[in-house]
């Protein structure tokens, strides 16, 4: 009698191991909440292009914060967008997404697009570095290009034309570079040159001319 209650017993043992692993089975068979796929409303950012490029947003453009006054133009996250701007002395002109003015120069060209400002030059006509993608606001795209300067670096291009901005440009909205050493000018929604000049441009006289006299 106890040999038969005895072999019973062994024969349950394994059959309850059985049961045991199987359940142990089921909880590892569904993958973890960090094992499973993204939501299929997903995507990955980057589209293989690494060029800078112009984009017309379908929705109006967040621009980075104002900078303060007394803020110099800076080549970051203020070179990420054109915008058009408008005075009441000269009309509509390009800014930055800071709202500093961006100018042309003359001594540049558009056709091909060349940049001649370097050393001295550049420090107080910084170039518009063109950052990873240039968007516009109100500005024709297809006029947005860049140009390998000979540093190495790229700049932006409007219409063909380098674009720059002026260190005596002390707050968002000052065309104080506008007319300096008659070849420095703001630029037109359209990539011309804005006429007249703008307010704290006055120069010493015969500024501009003469031997030794500075486009800058």
């Amino acid at each position: 009698m106890l040999g038969n209650r005895t072999r019973r017993v062994l024969t349950l043992v394994p059959a309850a191991a059985a049961l045991v692993a199987t359940s142990a089975c089921g909880t590892v068979t569904g993958a973890s909440p960090s094992q499973q796929s993204p939501d299929a409303g997903y995507s990955q950012a980057g589209s293989g292009n690494d060029a800078p490029v112009a984009v017309r947003p379908t929705t109006a453009p967040q621009a980075a914060p104002p900078a303060a006054a007394g803020a110099e133009p800076t080549n970051d996250s203020a070179n990420r967008m054109l915008a058009a701007s408008e005075s009441r002395q000269l009309g509509a002109f390009v800014v930055n997404a800071h709202g500093f003015t961006v100018y042309r120069f003359d001594k540049d060209t558009a056709k091909p697009s060349k940049s001649t400002c370097d050393g001295e030059c550049a420090k107080t006509w910084p170039p518009v570095l063109a950052s990873e993608r240039t968007m516009v606001s109100e500005l024709d795209a297809g006029l947005v290009g860049t140009v390998t300067r000979t540093d190495g670096t790229a700049q932006v291009t409007f219409a063909g034309s380098p674009l720059y901005t002026y260190t005596g440009d002390r707050a968002p909205g000052r065309i104080s570079g506008q007319g300096k050493g008659g070849t420095w000018w703001a630029v037109t929604p359209d990539g011309g040159k804005v006429a007249g000049t703008g307010t704290a441009s006055t120069q010493p006289s015969g500024a501009g001319s003469g031997p030794g006299a500075s486009d800058y």
